[in-house]
């Protein structure tokens, strides 16, 4: 189900985490900072179905020995909007910080941190075999089921691919708004999936 009232968002990208002091106690935050980014063009309900702002990410230009400069984007994102945010803004102008005015809670989207190719014990936190003198099965799975059907059952412990879906968490809190030396960082509160670096999109509710 497409939300076409969302008022659009931004692309970040996730640096330290940190903890500041907030009505006299300690709570962690976690500090993002603004990527340049360009709106392309609009999708409208009309033509596509939905409507949504096109946004390229991190735009660098690339030199070549025929003298002619080449554009790349490290990312291409969309963001569904309503009517406002398509009036308000046009195509080939910048995203920046001033979109989060007056906005106390957003959502962000992001990839958790991939662990790659696991076996079971870590992947599903297993508990194992006995540890003492004697024991040759410390880290085995043990049984994976009946002698029927002869063949395993669907969602038995194995080793697989680990993490790194897309995650999204709702109502996370923006606990300050910082612009320093055109660096616009925004610290929100709590942890935010994702390796260091990683881009996350943060969609205004």
């Amino acid at each position: 189900m497409i939300d076409t009232m969302s008022k659009g968002g931004i692309v970040v990208k996730k640096k330290e985490m940190t903890k500041l002091r907030v009505d006299g106690a300690f709570v962690s935050a976690t500090m993002l900072i603004l990527v340049p980014q360009e709106i392309v063009r609009y999708k409208t309900q009309d033509k596509d179905g939905y409507s949504a702002v096109v946004v390229w990410v991190d735009k660098k230009e690339l030199k070549n020995k025929k003298k002619w400069n080449k554009i790349k984007y490290a990312k291409t994102t969309e963001f569904y909007i309503d009517d406002d945010f398509s009036q308000t803004y046009k195509v080939g102008e910048n995203l920046d910080i001033k979109l989060l005015e007056n906005v106390d809670t957003i959502t962000t989207i992001s990839n958790a941190k991939g662990k790659w190719f696991q076996w079971a014990m870590k992947r599903f936190h297993l508990k194992g075999w006995p540890k003492t003198h004697g024991s040759k099965f410390h880290r085995q799975v043990g049984s994976l089921g009946n002698r029927k059907p002869r063949r395993v059952q669907k969602w038995h412990p194995h080793a697989g691919r680990m993490w790194g879906q897309q995650i999204t968490l709702k109502k996370i809190k923006i606990l300050d708004k910082v612009v320093d030396n055109n660096e616009q960082i925004i610290v929100v509160k709590g942890s935010i999936p994702g390796a260091y670096n990683d881009f996350i999109k943060l969609v205004l509710e």
